[in-house]
């Protein structure tokens, strides 16, 4: 690590121009050139994965800017502006979505004057067009004339057909609630040392007694809401790029034949990716009876009916939670479950497998691995990449949005986002060890085998 001496402006300065022309080239050297804040046409590169060299100049562009305007401009500038005053761009942005000003704009290209928006969604024009300057001034929206708006590259990523729509509406409503009440949640001698899932700031300013996904499983006036998330969360996993598993992972490598369970895989959105690009695999699908009549009936003959006459794929209902998995497949797959729960439901799920694993059978948890901020790395974490210096080591904006998901699982379901360590501690307890760690985008993956298979660690140097 470089000595306290050397100058870490300029090294930050360095990072942010290094980073800024690798992306340029990156657009340059690709179609449809860089792209411009003004377009509202997707770029080529939009809708492809990010190669490993883009999504890291990205991830240091972001860290290091942000760090250089909190060591430069005044602390007291930097805690109003980007902790207190942020506070109230979920609601303007809450309001932008649920007046469906972007798919208004679409009418009008070149802008449109808030009077006109207002007498679409009636709303009083100059407290809309108030809204619309503070959006406009993060970039989302642009004020093409004084109180005449149009749509950028970013705010058409709002309109209804997309499913970041329908997450915004659950981030801005839900999350944000919900986030209201956590000082009171914390400060709550019982509920701020629980980890029930029904005892979570959203409990607090809803007042359910019951979790929240259970509430709206119960009532069927919120099916809406179920609804919501589902397609919110289809959003969510373009934006994180998780598709990139399919790719990263080694699946052809397993051999012929090789069975993978995808384990509270939903319908198989995942899978069917899986399906399509290694036709080599077997797949097994489990999730709750009434995703995997979904998945057999509906999704499957829809998607990929050729997977269902070559028997490659065998839906099976489970809970996981009282129930072992499929057994002896190669790869059990767990994407987004453990972090769903507290470390009892965690264990009992891990337990279920490890019953269900043959000699040889690994698990592939694909969710965030957090990292300290700037703590020496623990033993586990040795095998993460760390940030270039003068960066925090967890890369600081660049990685910021899976600390916001840790604390927003918190705030709702009372669970949480785990370190490498974490991870390894829980695979300890039910007999497993850490295999190797894999970056499958911007979340990671742990690959644990059972402890008395004799397959090595493999190294840092061998990882990255």
């Amino acid at each position: 690590m470089p000595t306290p001496s050397i100058d870490h402006i300029s090294s930050l300065l360095t990072l942010i121009n290094s980073a800024a022309r690798t992306l340029q080239a990156v657009y340059s050297n690709g179609s449809g050139g860089i792209p411009r804040l003004d377009d509202t046409e997707p770029h080529p590169l939009d809708g492809k994965l990010s190669t490993p060299e883009m999504k890291e100049a990205v991830q240091v562009l972001e860290g290091a800017c942000a760090q250089l305007c909190a060591t430069l401009a005044r602390p007291n500038h930097t805690v109003v502006n980007k902790f207190f005053l942020t506070a109230l761009e979920p609601s303007c942005l809450r309001a932008a979505l649920m007046f469906k000003i972007p798919d208004i704009l679409q009418s009008r290209p070149s802008g449109m004057h808030v009077v006109d928006i207002s007498k679409r969604c009636g709303v009083e024009p100059s407290k809309l067009a108030r809204i619309l300057r503070l959006l406009s001034t993060k970039h989302c929206f642009r004020e093409v004339d004084r109180d005449t708006f149009a749509n950028n590259r970013l705010s058409v990523q709002l309109l209804a057909s997309n499913p970041l729509y329908s997450l915004g509406l659950h981030m801005t409503g839900d999350m944000t609630d919900g986030a209201t009440k956590l000082f009171e949640t914390l400060a709550d001698p019982k509920w701020g040392p629980s980890f029930f899932p029904a005892h979570t700031p959203w409990n607090k300013v809803t007042g359910q007694p019951m979790a929240m996904f259970d509430f709206w499983a119960q009532n069927p006036e919120m099916n809406s809401y179920g609804d919501r998330f589902g397609i919110g969360m289809l959003g969510w996993g373009t934006t994180v790029e998780a598709a990139a598993v399919v790719n990263a992972y080694p699946w052809s490598d397993l051999g012929p034949g090789a069975t993978v369970c995808d384990l509270g895989g939903g319908v198989g959105a995942m899978t069917i990716q899986l399906a399509r690009a290694h036709p080599g695999l077997r797949l097994k699908l489990q999730d709750l009876p009434d995703r995997m009549v979904q998945a057999k009936n509906v999704i499957w003959p829809a998607e990929c009916p050729e997977v269902i006459r070559e028997n490659r794929i065998e839906f099976k209902a489970i809970d996981f939670l009282a129930e072992a998995p499929i057994p002896g497949c190669d790869v059990y797959y767990l994407k987004n479950i453990l972090h769903a729960f507290p470390m009892a439901e965690c264990l009992t799920i891990l337990r279920g497998i490890r019953m269900s694993m043959k000699p040889g059978s690994r698990i592939l948890i694909h969710e965030y691995i957090l990292q300290t901020a700037g703590c020496p790395a623990q033993l586990a974490e040795r095998q993460l990449k760390r940030a270039p210096w003068p960066l925090l080591s967890n890369y600081g904006q660049g990685r910021i949005r899976q600390y916001y998901l840790d604390v927003s699982l918190m705030v709702l379901v009372n669970s949480q986002e785990r370190t490498l360590d974490e991870y390894v501690k829980l695979g300890e307890k039910v007999g497993l060890k850490l295999m190797k760690v894999w970056e499958f985008g911007e979340m990671g993956g742990v690959e644990l085998c059972a402890q008395d298979d004799c397959m090595e660690i493999m190294s840092c140097d061998a990882i990255f």
